[in-house]
């Protein structure tokens, strides 16, 4: 059931409270966080002695989850999952940067949040030559070469878990942080959707119909609270598409460069100088990347400057007869093509110099062009030029590949701003935050969110009109919870969203809060 809130609630401003839970790359039950205070061991030395970063495989944990036997000693949860090895993907991703000398194009990440699987994997399992390189081959390799991972006797199930979501006999063999936060968990796959599951369950003995025994509460006492705030500039994500290791950086940089417009009756470039002595339009845009998984934290409301594309258009005579698609470049060789027709890409499409009213740095700068409504690829830094043209039918957009992770996926999604692990006391009220987004160029903004804390039984939803006053479809909706719990256990608490379109989040984000007596 769903319960529908009636009227708006109280007005505030969202305080975007972190807490610090150090967990990483995956497993969303981790165990107590290991730091890796050395880099894996390199293969075929036999004379080294190592002192394995990574909890022992064989001394069994239940991690975040309720220590329960089946939790702890059938599931080991506490011991599987990246985020149980390493204290942050962030860190690990670029832990072998003293022996290539090559940098993570990712530079920056906010909110105090670890990475976790869905950070990396949407980027690294697109099959594009834009996204990252399938990591399934070099990871193997990379773990079972590791004297370290290998003496805290790692093995499959350390990654990967097996679920049976199909036709008897169908399982699907996948890795453990896909289904860690899922009511199949332990076994029965519908529990989560048959309520004759969970009682068959319950009457087995697992707690709540819950085979993990996860605690809900569908009464939850919590004031939910529906915003637009900005991100605190420390918290915007930073992705350098190459660095000076590729390119000369600095020339991409530098402040004469100028962009040039093509395909309209007058062409010509202009710098950043020019651009600022035009009427300015002060807004805020959502960006974030468009390989951005579902919880993943590379997303970001940032207040901008610039002119509109119109104006642009305008200055330079109109666009040439027949223009029907654009194509922007950059000066570190990016490009991307809009995925629509010229005519709507210059509706709300910026050529921006500042960002929180100052002059863009060089990881934006000195000039950027920016389309609203879509996804962070198609924001192109470093600009070059802007090139209108005529081919008949707008050209498709260059992000988008062959791969149930492409971000035609992820029209609607969500992140929390905690790491999973947020303790707290019976009785004692938590502040929960996040964000939620959508390409509404794609698919329309976001229409409804809902909040659950009973692992999807029952709903609190906020239709977006009647709560967000002058609601900004180009902007994400954060949100702050005060809730109360009554009594103790391991909650996941949920997020789910829908678009203009009907489409929902692929999967409801979801965060782990732990309340004690």
């Amino acid at each position: 059931m769903r319960k529908t809130l009636k009227s708006p609630p109280s007005w505030k401003k969202i305080a975007l409270a972190v807490a610090a839970t150090s967990l990483v790359l995956a497993c969303v039950w981790g165990c107590a966080p290991q730091t890796q205070t050395a880099p894996l061991a390199e293969s075929g030395d036999a004379e080294a002695t190592v002192e394995s970063p990574y909890p022992d495989f064989t001394e069994r944990s239940a991690g975040l989850l309720p220590d329960t036997y089946t939790n702890r000693d059938m599931l080991n949860a506490g011991n599987r999952g990246c985020n149980t090895c390493h204290a942050d993907l962030f860190d690990a991703m670029n832990s072998g940067n003293q022996e290539t000398g090559y940098n993570h194009i990712l530079t920056h990440t906010g909110f105090g949040k670890s990475g976790t699987y869905e950070d990396c994997m949407p980027c690294h399992q697109g099959h594009t030559q834009r996204t990252g390189p399938y990591l399934g081959d070099l990871l193997h390799g990379l773990h079972y070469s590791s004297n370290a991972f290998l003496d805290a006797n790692g093995n499959c199930w350390s990654c990967h878990a097996v679920n049976s979501d199909g036709e008897t006999d169908d399982y699907q063999f996948m890795l453990w942080d896909e289904m860690a936060d899922s009511a199949a968990l332990g076994g029965y796959v519908w529990a989560g959707d048959t309520k004759l599951v969970r009682d068959w369950a319950e009457s087995r003995g697992f707690k709540g119909g819950y085979i993990t025994e996860v605690a809900t509460d569908s009464e939850a006492q919590a004031n939910i609270t529906l915003s637009q705030d900005v991100t605190p500039q420390e918290d915007v994500f930073i992705v350098n598409n190459w660095g000076d290791e590729v390119i000369d950086f600095a020339a991409a940089c530098d402040p004469s460069n100028t962009v040039e417009v093509t395909g309209v009756k007058n062409p010509r470039s202009f710098s950043k100088e020019e651009l600022q002595a035009m009427e300015q339009v002060d807004f805020v845009n959502h960006i974030s990347c468009a390989t951005n998984g579902p919880g993943g934290v590379l997303t970001s409301n940032v207040p901008m400057t610039g002119v509109p594309m119109s104006a642009i258009v305008e200055q330079c005579g109109g666009l040439e007869d027949g223009i029907d698609t654009v194509l922007v470049s950059a000066y570190d060789g990016w490009d991307c093509a809009a995925p629509f027709t010229a005519e709507s890409y210059i509706d709300d499409a910026y050529i921006v110099t500042k960002m929180y009213g100052e002059d863009l740095t060089d990881d934006w700068g000195p000039i950027m062009v920016v389309s609203r409504g879509l996804c962070g690829a198609m924001n192109v830094k470093h600009a070059k030029t802007i090139e209108f043209s005529q081919t008949g039918q707008p050209l498709p957009p260059s992000m988008l590949g062959k791969t149930p992770r492409s971000f035609e996926i992820h029209r609607m999604n969500g992140a929390w701003f905690q790491n999973d692990g947020v303790t707290v006391k019976v009785g004692e009220t938590t502040t929960l935050t996040g964000a939620a987004y959508s390409f509404y160029k794609v698919s329309g903004g976001i229409e409804q969110l809902s909040f659950s804390f009973d692992m999807g039984q029952t709903w609190t939803d906020f239709k977006i009109a009647d709560t967000i006053k002058d609601y900004d479809a180009g902007q994400w909706i954060n949100w702050s919870i005060d809730w109360t719990p009554q009594k103790a256990g391991t909650y996941i608490v949920k997020v789910d969203g829908i678009d203009g379109e009907g489409n929902h989040m692929e999967n409801p984000v979801s965060l782990v809060v732990v309340v004690e007596e």
